[in-house]
């Protein structure tokens, strides 16, 4: 049989979609797929999946191929261990296949590498009792059984009525290593590995005398001690008498069929990355542990562990550096439960323990407090140290759940209640925190919601010179207010929609809206040469079609690009530093300027300073709020003036609130400033009644 092909183990449920199309318009239709190829005729432009599809049901597939990550295509001739390797190495669920011409023939997935295995196996079946049949029917005619016997890629092995070897073909030297003048005489009992006790042969060999024939799997050794598995034929041949005169075995060597099993089985069932069992392998053990407990009366613990910063480390520093950071988190956590106990990683920065044996209450929160310290020690990845902690939740059954479903998420919803408390700490689950989480689903939904229907808005604050409080500029600020909820703080919306998948439409609206508000001011105020300060986020720095996006909606709009300024925090420069310095200097090309955010609070590496093409730091409020009080914020603020002076850019302070505040700001040397005692953030008819512009 020819090998295994990527080409024939492609997905069946692969549709072909237009870039122009809506996931929503294809389900409005009836119809549904794993995964969409999406075309712009007739140029194919990337994979996305239905589960990543639905999430954004009105966006167009174009759009979708933009922000997914996109992986080059396999050749369709390619044999399937080149892509069990990729699947294992590159963590693709989806890999795109190209035919010879380059064209994309079709998607292979894990699920299709199964069955495709499985009908290879079918057709190996096949092929091997044809072939003993046509030996059967071929066995008196030499000339045609010996061209059969040397040709096939099968070994066979001819014994007589006593089990004697007599004859073997060139395939059963090639996979054993002995040739016919060594095993002549000798009976197969020479090739036995010693994996087999005496009951196994005794119930093959009596299957043989009952029905002429046997077949199975078997582990024999080569000549050079090698063990290896094969599958193995045994028939009768008999004289006209029905006397057994031989005794034929026809073998395949399915060393490579147990390795992809193997693989396959790895891959269904452990994360690649970090060796752990993967979600899959966590419920059965789960389950398992559940039956388990029913049995004996007994109770167990459920740890959910979740990194924190894991975020703002893999998006500044990239993929490759969180994956790094994965794999010591995943060590640390090994390191710090017992043998015993079961480590998963469910998906992202996201671990599950299971502790069995009857553990209390009192030895989780010790095995909690354990894996939370085992964080303590920095991280030193690539040369660099970090410090990344792990927040806690604990879940008991069966009292906090009696399910595999309802245990994972008490356990799940314990640990959010651990991050709101400041993470680095675990908690309990209770009843109470279970409402608290269900509220915050309602909240991401109703996010979702207000998202497609154009709820969330731009109001601006004003920023002004401190030198005679004159506005030189006004910063969009996003909200929203929802029909149930009414309005929602930025402080809560804004990481529900980071966490949600929902930060760069929701940037894109914010940045449209915004532009249209600029006209206005542009239009009533021409001789005004206000600035227009929009944030941006870290996705969108690394989105290579974030600044056509941008330009685009200047150009649309007409608006100047030197009178657009774009925040952006320490987090989203830090990492992938060459992407963003040339983000920032194409951009700057053009005239639109640039602020570092909350300055002060993040990395603060002043090598960035100079790379980048930033004109303004903004001085944080945490920094701002205490200056009259304490004297270290005011040494902070003096030293980020003097830095940013020397460096000619400007400073500007948000969170003034004081008079007080603003004083010592200007005394030393502080540009610009924003904060309630300048304005409120308002719409914008409000502002552009305010006295100071």
């Amino acid at each position: 049989m020819s090998p295994i092909t990527v080409g024939d183990c492609l997905c069946t449920r692969l549709m072909r979609v237009h870039a122009d199309q809506r996931y929503s318009d294809v389900v409005k239709n009836g119809e549904r797929a794993q995964v969409f190829a999406v075309f712009d005729e007739p140029r194919y432009l990337g994979l996305v999946t239905e589960k990543q599809a639905a999430l954004f049901p009105g966006r167009i597939f174009a759009d979708l191929v933009q922000v997914l990550r996109q992986f080059a295509p396999l050749e369709a001739s390619l044999p399937l261990e080149v892509c069990l390797t990729r699947m294992q190495e590159g963590k693709e669920e989806f890999i795109p296949v190209a035919d010879a011409a380059g064209d994309l023939a079709g998607v292979i997935s894990r699920l299709s590498l199964f069955m495709g295995l499985s009908e290879a196996e079918r057709r190996l079946r096949q092929e091997r009792e044809v072939l003993i049949q046509r030996l059967e029917e071929e066995v008196g005619h030499h000339r045609m059984a010996a061209a059969v016997f040397e040709a096939t890629s099968e070994g066979i092995l001819i014994t007589d009525a006593e089990n004697r070897i007599v004859l073997v073909n060139r395939a059963f030297t090639d996979t054993t290593g002995y040739p016919l003048e060594e095993v002549r005489g000798r009976t197969p009992a020479m090739l036995s590995s010693g994996r087999h006790n005496r009951l196994f042969y005794d119930a093959m060999w009596e299957a043989v005398r009952a029905s002429g024939g046997w077949s199975g799997e078997i582990w024999n050794r080569r000549k050079n001690g090698e063990i290896y598995p094969e599958w193995l034929h045994i028939n009768v041949i008999r004289d006209a008498d029905g006397e057994v005169v031989h005794h034929v075995g026809i073998f395949s060597d399915i060393t490579l069929h147990k390795d992809v099993q193997r693989r396959l089985h790895s891959l269904a069932y452990y994360d690649p990355l970090t060796e752990l069992p993967n979600r899959q392998l966590f419920l059965d053990r789960l389950e398992q542990a559940i039956t388990h407990a029913q049995r004996d009366n007994a109770g167990f613990s459920l740890l959910f562990i979740d990194l924190d910063r894991f975020k703002d480390v893999n998006d500044s520093l990239g993929h490759a550096f969180g994956d790094k950071l994965l794999m010591d988190a995943a060590s640390r956590i090994r390191d710090a439960v017992r043998a015993s106990d079961t480590v998963a990683r469910l998906g992202g920065d996201e671990f599950t323990v299971i502790l069995e044996d009857e553990v209390t209450p009192e030895d989780a929160a010790g095995i909690a407090r354990k894996i939370i310290k085992s964080f303590a020690r920095p991280m030193q990845i690539d040369g660099r140290n970090l410090f990344v902690g792990a927040s806690v939740g604990i879940a008991r059954f069966p009292s906090d759940g009696d399910c595999s479903d309802a245990l994972l998420k008490s356990a799940d919803t314990a640990m959010y209640q651990a991050k709101e408390k400041g993470r680095g700490r675990y908690c309990f689950f209770t009843q109470d925190l279970n409402r608290r989480v269900t509220e915050r689903l309602d909240m991401e939904n109703a996010l979702r919601t207000g998202l497609s229907a154009g709820d969330i808005h731009p109001v601006w604050q004003p920023q002004v010179r401190l030198t005679d409080g004159k506005m030189i500029g006004m910063e969009a600020l996003a909200r929203w207010h929802d029909a149930a909820l009414g309005e929602v703080p930025p402080a809560r919306f804004i990481p529900i929609a980071e966490e949600g998948g929902m930060i760069l439409e929701l940037s894109r609206q914010v940045l449209e809206q915004a532009a249209l508000d600029i006209v206005d001011v542009l239009r009533q105020r021409p001789d005004v040469p206000l600035r227009f300060a929009v944030n941006l986020s870290a996705q969108q720095v690394r989105q290579d079609q974030a600044m056509e996006d941008i330009l685009g909606v200047l150009t649309r709009h007409g608006i100047p690009p030197n009178r657009l300024e774009l925040e952006l925090t320490e987090s989203a420069l830090m990492g992938r530093e060459h992407s963003a310095e040339e983000f920032l200097k194409s951009l700057g090309a053009s005239g639109v300027q640039f602020a570092v955010d909350d300055f002060g609070t993040g990395y603060s590496n002043l090598a960035y300073l100079k790379r980048f093409a930033v004109q303004r730091l903004k001085i944080d409020k945490s920094f701002v709020q205490d200056l009259a009080e304490a004297d270290n914020s005011r040494q902070i603020v003096t030293a980020i003036i003097g830095l940013a002076h020397s460096m000619g850019l400007s400073v500007i302070a948000e969170g003034v609130e004081t008079e007080a505040q603003r004083d010592i700001l200007q005394e030393l040397g502080c540009d610009e400033a924003q904060g309630y005692l300048f304005g409120r953030p308002m719409a914008l008819d409000e502002l552009l009644r305010t006295p100071a512009l």
